[in-house]
């Protein structure tokens, strides 16, 4: 696979080629350096101009059946495609309220993911207590309200024992070669709707308890790990008014996220807006945390053509730019009791077709056009007027060599290799428009490097994946 600036590129402008890290995360200055360097990567991708598509279980689930299943290598979308979702999505519910056994597929399918270098993000629909319902309609008068404000009736005493539950599991359960993994966690989401406890509208709830309860969620979290990032996720609509009413404040954020099924162009692209101006103002990350189509009632080619006929147009053809200013696109669970929201083994060949497309894009992100994202991006840029299309970086495995070709550059041009920690490994200066370096001479490993090619006017660094 050829990785390359195109893949990879922000708009920051570097002296030569070198590393920019933030020290930690927004919230919680403690966590992990992966989980650091976690973050940093999510707001390198959401400056780009491409998304990495993520799905819930997606190896925990498929449509095929109505209960989870242990093939952790397996996956609908990747059936159909032959790549994986970038980011594997997951609910702290299927871990506190199913059998054992189901708690242990997901468990290790979000092992799996992490050492492939995927994204992990969990929800969490937590039942209300002395229910297995997480509605508005199932739970207890004033729950969320009476836990925000205080202890009324044990019931705060009752949700943070919830809480040690949950962080047991992301301490201990979550855990590979001795690392917690790191996670982007989405607790109390799609508040300005009124179906979950602790929603808009339930029994008497405001924006101000709301606030509370969030704010009480993440500090208690937070002071008990140290690999958790935190989303607050909306349902759309979105507007300035939500956002003042039920934004926790910018000590309480990481990642900004929207809920928003069945998109079409004009709102969405409003209401994302409203998420990335929000982000990029308050120095967040945004994403699309869930969307889907939920009205194909037939064999499923109206919920599997949705990605490249509505969201990817939805997301790249925006004249402001904002919609595609989010590191990724989320979607739910592929089971028989459920919808197919993406393709699988029994789709047509037209949806899975249509689906491929949209995996093809260069816009969008799958297993396939991604690296380990628990190792630095290193951060790419472009000084002068050139354009990443003026290097072109070829690694040809049959005869072990990496080929530079370039074009608007001064002579003589200076092509630089670098390792991932910034070391450099090789150097030619020459008049021509192109260097080629040989793999087993310089005894390349398989890893990702940086190229970077100067004329002491202009500079172009390129990062690519050695196999």
């Amino acid at each position: 696979m050829i990785f390359n600036a195109g893949m990879i590129n922000r708009a920051l402008l570097l002296a030569g080629c070198c590393i920019t890290l933030m020290s930690t995360a927004q919230v919680d200055d403690n966590v992990s350096e992966k989980t650091v360097i976690l973050y940093n990567n999510l707001k390198a991708i959401q400056n780009s101009n491409y998304f990495l598509f993520g799905q819930e279980f997606f190896n925990s689930f498929k449509y095929s059946t109505g209960s989870a299943h242990g093939d952790k290598t397996y996956s609908d979308a990747h059936e159909v495609t032959g790549a994986y979702p970038f980011v594997l999505g997951s609910d702290f519910h299927y871990y506190l309220d199913k059998s054992a056994t189901e708690r242990g597929y997901h468990t290790e399918a979000v092992k799996w993911a992490y050492r492939q270098g995927f994204v992990i993000t969990f929800d969490w629909h937590i039942s209300a207590r002395n229910t297995t319902s997480y509605t508005c309609s199932g739970s207890p008068a004033n729950l969320a309200k009476n836990i925000a404000n205080g202890n009324v009736n044990g019931d705060r005493d009752w949700y943070l024992s919830e809480l040690d539950k949950v962080i047991a599991i992301i301490n201990n359960d979550l855990v590979v070669d001795g690392e917690n993994i790191p996670i982007v966690f989405r607790p109390l989401h799609e508040m300005n709707g009124n179906w979950f406890w602790w929603g808009a509208s339930c029994s008497g709830f405001s924006p101000a308890d709301y606030k509370a309860l969030y704010q009480l969620t993440v500090d208690y979290i937070k002071e008990r790990t140290t690999s958790v990032l935190f989303c607050w996720s909306p349902n759309s609509p979105v507007n300035s008014t939500v956002m003042a009413n039920y934004y926790p404040g910018d000590t309480y954020v990481d990642v900004l996220g929207l809920d928003m099924y069945e998109i079409t162009a004009d709102p969405f692209r409003l209401y994302m807006g409203t998420i990335v101006d929000y982000a990029q103002a308050h120095n967040k990350v945004a994403v699309l945390s869930e969307t889907g189509y939920r009205n194909d009632t037939g064999n499923g080619d109206a919920a599997t053509k949705y990605w490249n006929d509505t969201v990817l147009p939805a997301l790249i053809n925006d004249p402001s730019g904002k919609a595609l200013k989010i590191a990724w696109v989320l979607t739910w669970i592929n089971t028989s009791w459920s919808h197919p929201y993406v393709p699988h083994t029994g789709s047509t060949t037209a949806a899975k077709q249509s689906f491929i497309n949209f995996k093809n894009s260069k816009h969008v992100v799958f297993s396939d056009k991604m690296a380990n994202l628990y190792e630095p991006l290193l951060i790419l840029s472009t000084t002068g007027n050139l354009k990443t299309e003026d290097v072109k970086i070829q690694v040809i495995y049959d005869q072990r060599l990496i080929t530079v070709e370039y074009s608007q550059f001064l002579s003589p041009a200076l092509v630089t290799i670098y390792d991932a920690s910034g070391k450099k490994i090789a150097e030619e200066k020459t008049p021509k428009n192109e260097a080629i370096f040989s793999l087993d001479k310089l005894m390349i490993k398989p890893g990702l490097y940086i190229v970077t090619v100067t004329d002491g006017v202009k500079t172009l660094t390129q990062k690519v994946s050695v196999l």
